[in-house]
């Protein structure tokens, strides 16, 4: 009896065991996200306790290069993640002019080294900095650290010389003045048709030049067109890397390697799941005024807050 009773108690193990797969499979199929059983949880932590401290600009009025940068410093400004007491803070953020000079950044960042001790607690590793044009090469230590180890945000597409995958994260662009409402400035493919301009809600894949049409992505997303971004090399400064499934959401295309040919492939099913998981992610590509649950703004914040566990550095002498 007891040898069939402890049977049964495993065969119901094993049910629960792959039922629980097989909803995790389901719900990884029909999601976006990298993580979807923890982006919802982890989101909400984030939202509730997150506490980012500012530290004092280097001029009391000061512009950005890109009006995206300029959004995301005002909503952040307004944000409740914005604390006065440096001890609860999990992240600091370090602002300056877009045309600062090589030697006034380093001074800047000489001053937040030596009046406050979070800098050298680990180098600058748990400090983040808006800069869509990069940091410049440069020996001095201050600038070095300031490159190496703290958060870059840059505006996408980055050049590849001044953006580090896994450390650096880049704003999604604002959305282009000139292209109409529902029309995106891309080449549509459908079928085995010449490329042609249509309405993007109408269409199935759009092709995207990666240097020239990065603006027009988000939009395309949510009108349910498939964003095909055709490029001379691997892409890895994408919106929300860590964050989204890109290669579920858009096709990556060399140039010159045949854009109908791999399209064709992906025809039907695979971009029908594509299109609608596409328009489930373009709401993280969203710019509100103000911000609003799970936009761009927020999401970008998100992604901070998942680089708040930083690595301490041994100081050098």
């Amino acid at each position: 009896m007891f040898p069939l009773r402890g049977k049964l108690l495993v065969g119901l193990l094993l049910v629960v065991v792959c039922s629980s797969v097989m909803i995790a499979q389901a719900q990884y199929n029909s999601s976006p996200y990298l993580s979807p059983a923890t982006v919802l949880l982890n989101y909400q932590k984030m939202v509730s306790s997150f506490k980012v401290f500012m530290y004092k600009p280097n001029k009391p009025q000061f512009k950005f290069a890109t009006k995206v940068e300029s959004l995301f410093y005002s909503s952040l400004q307004n944000s409740t993640y914005l604390t006065q007491d440096p001890e609860e803070a999990h992240l600091f953020f370090v602002p300056f002019s877009h045309d600062i000079s090589t030697r006034s950044l380093a001074r800047v960042i000489t001053r937040v080294r030596t009046d406050l001790p979070y800098w050298n607690r680990t180098l600058g590793a748990d400090h983040f900095f808006l800069a869509c044009a990069g940091i410049p090469h440069d020996s001095d230590r201050n600038l070095v650290e300031l490159k190496k180890n703290a958060i870059q945000i840059s505006c996408f597409p980055s050049r590849h010389d001044k953006f580090v995958p896994h450390k650096d994260v880049t704003l999604p662009p604002l959305p282009s003045p000139h292209a109409p409402a529902r029309r995106v400035r891309a080449t549509v493919l459908v079928n085995d048709t010449e490329p042609s301009d249509r309405l993007v809600g109408a269409s199935e894949f759009c092709m995207v030049e990666y240097e020239n049409d990065a603006s027009w992505i988000g939009e395309a997303l949510r009108l349910g067109c498939v964003p095909v971004v055709v490029t001379e090399g691997a892409v890895n400064d994408m919106p929300f890397m860590d964050v989204l499934r890109w290669g579920e959401i858009a096709v990556f295309v060399r140039s010159g390697k045949g854009v109908k040919r791999v399209v064709g492939d992906m025809w039907r099913e695979p971009h029908e799941r594509m299109r609608r998981l596409g328009v489930v992610a373009s709401k993280h590509l969203l710019w509100n005024h103000p911000p609003l649950p799970f936009d761009a703004f927020n999401t970008i914040m998100y992604q901070l807050w998942l680089r708040r566990h930083t690595v301490r550095y041994s100081n050098v002498q």
